[in-house]
């Protein structure tokens, strides 16, 4: 679509909307096939403002919804040339997630989606966190953000929320984040916020403390483990500092929520440790 078939569909009514895709079903294709459109001006102000307007409008319907989610949820979305750093690949990987977080919020309503994709989902996006080596926030103007992580966490949440969450991939998801502190690469842009955002999500289900708080001693253990096996080299320092901006979100996310005392205290500890506070 040009940039004027899009600000048609913005001028129309819902209904009007809903009758030009029945009789344009192509449209939705054009739509699938460029959500990590290289330019912000056409991925962003465009593909994903008109994606999420059908959406919140009930316009797309199930058969539709489904074969979004299993085209974004394969090697075409999530996956697509995952492992790559600094190329383009970055924005379909990013994107696919993001509307994959759309559609799984609007989902606690619709109820359309199966256990099975919601698992199939999981799977593919705690494989994206945990093996994404894009780490870049913003790119140029003309590329505008890339935010893979940060998206990615989005979905996460999402699945987490959503009541047909698997719970035995919450471990994996623990471990995903875990993986990211180490990835040589300092976050700049509250990606530690968004990490939380999956820990509230968590907590939430009123999953084991002990989960939590065994999975917090071990990040911390491998800080001394690997300061004591290499040093402190660069990528000692990177997760040090990862891990103590995810330290202090979730403190204050706990101690504001007041909630989770023994695993508010422990975090606490860590901090108070690794800041050189006692």
């Amino acid at each position: 679509m040009v940039v004027e078939d899009y600000e048609k569909f913005f001028e129309m009514t819902t209904e009007e909307r809903k009758q030009s895709i029945q009789e344009h079903p192509s449209m939705l294709n054009d739509l699938l096939g460029t959500i990590g459109h290289e330019e912000a001006a056409i991925r962003d102000q465009l593909n994903y403002r008109l994606f999420i307007m059908l959406l919140s409008e009930n316009v797309l319907g199930e058969t539709v919804i489904t074969e979004f989610v299993s085209k974004l949820s394969s090697t075409d979305g999530l996956l697509f040339n995952i492992g790559e750093n600094g190329t383009s690949s970055v924005f379909q990987r990013s994107y696919a997630a993001l509307y994959l977080a759309a559609i799984v919020n609007a989902d606690r309503q619709l109820n359309i989606l199966t256990s099975e994709q919601l698992e199939l989902l999981a799977q593919n996006a705690v494989a994206l966190l945990a093996k994404e080596q894009d780490l870049r926030s913003f790119v140029d103007t003309k590329s505008g953000w890339a935010h893979s992580i940060t998206n990615t966490t989005e979905l996460i949440s999402a699945i987490i929320a959503h009541p047909l969450y698997p719970i035995r991939f919450t471990a994996q998801i623990l471990q995903a984040i875990r993986a990211n502190i180490w990835k040589g690469y300092v976050f700049i842009d509250d990606e530690e916020e968004r990490f939380c955002n999956i820990i509230q999500a968590l907590l939430a289900k009123n999953i084991d403390e002990a989960l939590f708080i065994e999975w917090f001693e071990q990040l911390f253990d491998q800080l001394e483990m690997v300061a004591y096996e290499r040093g402190y080299d660069a990528l000692w320092f990177k997760a040090r500092t990862n891990q103590l901006n995810l330290a202090k979100t979730i403190y204050f996310y706990l101690k504001f929520a007041n909630r989770n005392e023994k695993l508010r205290s422990i975090v606490s500890s860590f901090i108070q440790r690794w800041l050189k506070l006692n």
